[in-house]
């Protein structure tokens, strides 16, 4: 066989198989376009366990301060040391308000001699003839008489009064010279390690009750819903193996920001474990048995007007009325009006303009 005719023989072949493969692809049914981005608003469920940081802390705490500056002549006790209530933990020099307060003292009582001496010489009708003996003429004397009387007994009244208000707050500042324990417990904290120096008002020296320790959890704000007083958590304390069972006994009404700018709600975890094993101050990590159920949650944002929701019907945009619940991240529960089976559209592009005007 020749060159040429083999040559004869490919092209033909080629030929053919374009051919075949043209053919194939023109009686193949064409492809359907791509259906719009529709997002099934599916049953999810919150997850029923809760994991949250936080620190063993003590429910009953102080913080103290002095009222005013001053120098500090008494530091009795130092950090991890126990106390009563009502033991000094600090004072202040009191020599000048040891003097004011005998200076006060000394005014008062001469203030309630005078006073007592007024109250008599009125009760005797001293000061009586004491105004007669004044008025040049004795008619219609008596009713200047005893409003002379009157303005002299008030008037010593008055001082009296103002020397025991004058007592009252030289004892005040004496006793605000003074710190001490508002309850039992531990010396956790103290701006001032030794006696001798100037402080003020911002010198803090706090006390906790070791008896009161709890484990208080920083929860997210969306997951605070799922969380219930006498809820079984299980806490994880940094250096100590074993899981701590605890019970939640505190939800605290309001939302604190932590130093990394996230805002959470605080929950106290109860266990007599966390007592005896855990220390002040002792970071952790907590697993909350929640009430969380299975909930309808779709994308917050496609929620129009706060009850409708664009769905597929077969292909059709539909607009549902629904009713929602708690906000969970970017997601929303629905409570009433859809389905799990049903389609959220997430594609506006899929709703054509004209039925926007039904809104």
């Amino acid at each position: 066989m020749n060159i040429k005719k083999i040559i004869g023989i490919a092209i033909v072949v080629i030929l053919f198989v374009d051919a075949a493969v043209f053919f194939t692809m023109q009686t193949q049914p064409k492809s359907h376009s791509p259906q719009p981005n529709y997002s099934s608003a599916a049953v999810k469920s919150i997850d029923s366990t809760i994991i949250a940081d936080g620190t063993v802390t003590a429910q009953d705490t102080a913080d103290l301060h002095f009222q005013t500056g001053g120098k500090l002549v008494s530091l009795p006790f130092k950090e991890g040391d126990t106390v009563t209530q009502g033991q000094t933990i600090a004072q202040l020099d009191t020599y000048i308000i040891q003097q004011q307060l005998q200076q006060a003292l000394n005014t008062y009582q001469s203030t309630r001699d005078t006073f007592d001496q007024a109250q008599a010489n009125s009760q005797d009708n001293a000061l009586q003839n004491q105004q007669r003996t004044l008025l040049a003429s004795p008619t219609n004397a008596d009713n200047a008489i005893n409003d002379a009387v009157k303005r002299i007994v008030d008037q010593n009244q008055a001082n009296l009064n103002n020397s025991v208000i004058a007592v009252q707050i030289a004892n005040y500042a004496f006793q605000l010279a003074t710190i001490t324990s508002p309850i039992n417990g531990v010396i956790t904290h103290e701006d001032v390690k030794v006696a001798g120096q100037n402080v003020g008002p911002t010198t803090t020296f706090s006390v906790a009750d070791p008896t009161t320790k709890v484990f208080r959890a920083n929860v997210p704000a969306s997951d605070i819903d799922y969380i219930a007083v006498g809820m079984n958590a299980n806490v994880m304390l940094d250096g100590i193996q074993k899981k701590i069972s605890g019970t939640i006994t505190n939800i605290y009404p309001s939302k604190v920001t932590l130093t990394n700018g996230e805002s959470v709600y605080q929950v106290d975890i109860a266990s007599d474990d966390i007592k005896s094993d855990g220390k002040l101050d002792q970071a952790g990590s907590v697993i909350i048995m929640t009430n969380a159920q299975n909930v309808i949650l779709i994308p917050a944002w496609t929620v129009l007007s706060g009850k409708y929701v664009w769905v597929d019907n077969n292909g059709t945009p539909e607009l549902k009325t629904i009713k929602v619940g708690s906000t969970h991240g970017s997601d929303i529960e629905v409570t009433s009006g859809l389905s799990k089976n049903d389609r959220v559209i997430t594609d506006p592009k899929a709703i054509p303009a004209k039925n926007y005007p039904i809104l």
